[in-house]
């Protein structure tokens, strides 16, 4: 049985980088859920054994793209964002940050941030001929390090609005509240939060057994995951206020004629929630 290991560190400037290829990782197994080709075997043995449990997962995965792209669109019209921190982006794949926001307004600017070594390595490339994109290596549970980047510090500019993007990320942070806290602190009034987070409700019904069995899974591989309620999701968009439909599960904010997603299934595992900072 190959080992698994979710652990994303900043490599010091005298460490060789190097990919450990009998490992699973959250970003290439993300990427192969999405249908993307940078993966390795020990990541397709993974989502083989995970697809048995939940096979719309590969689904949700789209959909969750689909829905960061529509936050994006969002912010950008609606909210006049023009600047985009990326979180945990992962590795590129369809509908990036980038490309979204530029469609909707060209002058637009996005730092992605990743620690994953795959992610680094793809996303410096694909952006390495980019004007207005730029990657930084850190790691999204360190605040004050992904602020004080050179990358961040010499794209954005924290005194206008930003839009914070952390999608499908914090299930692998410990403690999320104080992490999101403090990138909500160094922005101002009028920046966005667009976050989804899986959902256990952990009430014995057969939702919860679902998630649970899900959870369980992916623990095998990333033991540091951790689904959570409602109210633990809540909290971290707390005194923020939530665009419509708030806070909901994937199934319920789109329209019916444009729900892609089995109203029963694992739509439901999924919250959003698209936030302004007042």
């Amino acid at each position: 049985m190959p080992e698994y290991d979710d652990t994303h560190r900043s490599l010091r400037a005298d460490e060789p980088a190097t990919i450990d290829l009998e490992r699973a990782s959250q970003a290439r197994v993300y990427d192969l859920l999405l249908g993307g080709k940078n993966n390795f075997e020990v990541d397709r043995q993974f989502v083989q054994e995970l697809l048995k449990i939940a096979p719309e997962i590969s689904e949700l995965t789209r959909q969750n793209r689909r829905w960061m792209a529509d936050a994006i669109g969002r912010m950008t019209t609606e909210g006049r964002i023009d600047q985009f921190l990326d979180l945990g982006a992962g590795l590129p794949t369809a509908q990036n940050t980038h490309d979204v926001a530029l469609r909707a307004n060209p002058a637009a600017t996005v730092v992605y941030v990743d620690n994953d070594l795959t992610a680094i390595s793809h996303g410096q490339a694909l952006l390495a001929d980019e004007q207005r994109s730029f990657f930084a290596d850190a790691d999204l549970n360190d605040p004050a390090a992904v602020l004080a980047h050179p990358s961040v510090t010499g794209a954005l500019d924290l005194s206008r609005p930003v839009g914070i993007l952390l999608g499908l990320v914090l299930h692998s942070t410990p403690d999320p509240v104080p992490v999101v806290a403090d990138y909500l602190a160094a922005v101002p009034s009028g920046s966005y939060l667009a976050l989804t987070h899986p959902l256990n409700p952990r009430d014995g019904g057969r939702l919860a057994g679902f998630a649970t069995a899900i959870e369980e899974k992916l623990q095998d591989a990333f033991p540091h995951m951790r689904f959570r309620t409602r109210d633990e999701i809540a909290e971290l968009v707390a005194g923020l206020e939530l665009v419509a439909p708030e806070l909901v599960d994937l199934t319920s904010w789109w329209p019916e004629d444009e729900q892609k997603l089995n109203l029963t299934g694992a739509g439901q595992l999924l919250l959003v929630a698209l936030a302004r900072k007042p």
